[in-house]
């Protein structure tokens, strides 16, 4: 028995058919719906793509590092924000930059991966968060 193609692979297939196939033989209107119906299997397949990353793992961890809880996401998230909303976690707290700058990361990378600000963004965040060169403790020169 073969296995099935992956969910993300076929809405790929379908999304370059629309655009390849269709969209040019299509009257404007038309052509229209079909571009915002491709563009919508797009954002399911970027969104599949980072979820089978386990993502929302990543999410969820950073979210009980912060709150001291563990649960949903949407229950993890309502505590972050009444923490917040209390004072309890201001942008002081580098734990919370960092979750604030991954979650919308994320967010753009599904919703409009090729909005220039996102890629300045990520760009950014990538030479700002790169690891340090390890050092060898035996170059005297390190």
């Amino acid at each position: 028995m073969q296995d099935l193609p992956e969910n993300t692979d076929l809405l790929a297939s379908v999304e370059a058919f629309l655009k390849d196939d269709i969209l040019p033989q299509l009257p404007p209107g038309d052509a229209y719906r079909t571009r915002v119906s491709a563009n919508v299997l797009a954002m399911v397949r970027r969104y599949l793509e980072q979820a089978s990353a386990d993502g929302s793992h990543d999410e969820r961890e950073r979210l009980h590092l912060l709150t001291g809880k563990r649960g949903t996401l949407a229950g993890q998230t309502a505590e972050l924000s009444r923490l917040i909303a209390e004072g309890d976690l201001t942008t002081d707290d580098p734990r919370l930059r960092d979750h604030l700058w991954r979650t919308t990361l994320a967010k753009l990378a599904v919703d409009q991966p090729k909005y220039s600000g996102y890629r300045r963004a990520l760009e950014e965040w990538a030479s700002v968060n790169a690891p340090a060169e390890p050092t060898d403790p035996a170059d005297p020169q390190s």
